[in-house]
């Protein structure tokens, strides 16, 4: 008997738990728990995931130089991405103006708390990051328990190779785990589906056109446009390996919970050397947030253009930094992107009653973000392996 593909088994979770939800509304109750189970088993790896594939990753570096300029490349990529996904938000919404003659209400708002400032990066106690799942202040540990351990050069030897092991063993717990990827998307979707208010679409479909758009011309022009520059890779076999952490992103709306599906991904169906991919991804899948950073954008200038405002050029420069700033501080969890919103209304001095009316929308569009700020991470690792593979040549 002939095995179906995961990612084909992953669709039809998919399609499975949309139908169920649409046809079957009473009886959702007994698919949504699967999903929930699912869910909390991926979040249960995630900390441990980002610190041991961080740390390994960083010693498999080999030298304080090279890891230099891993992280060099990889910043700079997540920066010049998170820009131009910025950049397309701000010219399609000053071309198409969704916002025009909507009216704006909801009463949802005050559940939005206002995010001041940056995210704390550094943790008083390295355990209590742990334990809050605080990923901005593990990988500021990881990068420098890793970066220790390549200047002890052979003492730390012993301690790397362990590091390498526990990160074997959490890809094999997350290898089991996803055998119950079918069923699990099955549940969270048949619970999406249900719980989505239909009706609010007809009065922001423009905003959510908009943001589609946007989406679509960020994930299927721009970061294709960088593969196709520094990686050698054929772009269409690229996609085929990464879809299972595609479809992942999408029906469990979170980075970091997509994030050991994509591990799996990148090292196993792609062959990425461990080295970047235990680098790039844990720190991808906390900063660089493209569709966050294109949702922000795009929503705070269409409750603009809602309320009869017009930004000037240096307000919406304002956007373009603090939407770029605060999708970088996002947590990598489902709606995150709703609260960091709060962060670039106010720098703007925009009210934050609009929020609500975006809240019974959210769900489905944050599902199409994660899936742009996934597909970010992956392309990230081919670009910095394209540029090591060239760098490699030339010397």
């Amino acid at each position: 008997m002939t095995k179906i593909p995961f990612h084909y088994q992953i669709v039809a979770g998919i399609f499975g738990g949309v139908i169920f939800g649409f046809l079957f509304p009473d009886f959702v109750f007994l698919a949504k728990p699967f999903g929930v189970i699912f869910l909390k088993l991926l979040k249960l790896m995630v900390v441990p995931l980002i610190f041991v594939s961080l740390v390994d990753g960083i010693t498999r570096v080999g030298s304080a130089e090279k890891l230099s300029v891993l992280g060099i490349r990889t910043t700079v990529f997540y920066l010049a991405t998170n820009g131009l996904a910025v950049i397309t938000s701000l010219i399609l919404v000053n071309l198409i103006r969704p916002g025009d003659g909507v009216k704006i209400f909801g009463d949802k708002s005050e559940a939005i708390q206002t995010v001041g400032g940056m995210p704390d990066l550094i943790p008083q106690n390295f355990f209590q990051a742990l334990a809050k799942g605080d990923t901005l202040q593990i990988i500021f540990v990881a990068i420098l328990f890793g970066v220790g351990l390549v200047a002890l050069k052979e003492k730390g030897k012993r301690l790397a190779e362990l590091f390498s092991d526990l990160n074997e063993w959490i890809l094999v717990l997350v290898g089991f785990m996803m055998k119950l990827a079918p069923l699990g998307v099955f549940g969270l979707l048949a619970g999406m589906v249900q719980a989505f208010d239909w009706q609010a679409v007809i009065g922001v479909g423009k905003f959510v056109l908009t943001l589609l758009l946007g989406l679509l011309i960020h994930g299927g022009i721009t970061l294709p446009l960088f593969f196709k520059t520094f990686s050698t890779r054929p772009l269409k076999k690229f996609i085929s390996d990464m879809e299972p952490a595609l479809f992942t992103s999408f029906s469990t709306s979170s980075s970091a919970a997509t994030l050991p599906v994509t591990m799996d991904c990148i090292e196993k169906r792609a062959k990425i050397s461990k080295d970047i991919a235990g680098f790039v991804l844990p720190v991808g899948a906390t900063v660089n947030m493209d569709g966050t950073a294109m949702y922000e954008a795009t929503a705070c200038l269409f409750m603009a253009q809602a309320l009869g405002i017009d930004l000037s050029l240096g307000q919406q420069l304002l956007v373009f930094f603090t939407a770029a700033l605060a999708a970088i501080g996002a947590a990598a969890i489902p709606s995150a992107g709703l609260v960091t919103l709060a962060m670039v209304l106010t720098a703007v001095h925009l009210p934050l009653e609009g929020i609500g009316f975006l809240l019974a929308i959210d769900r489905p569009l944050d599902m199409s973000r994660t899936v742009v700020n996934v597909w970010g991470d992956m392309v990230a690792c081919a670009v910095v392996e394209g540029l090591e593979k060239k760098e490699k040549k030339d010397a």
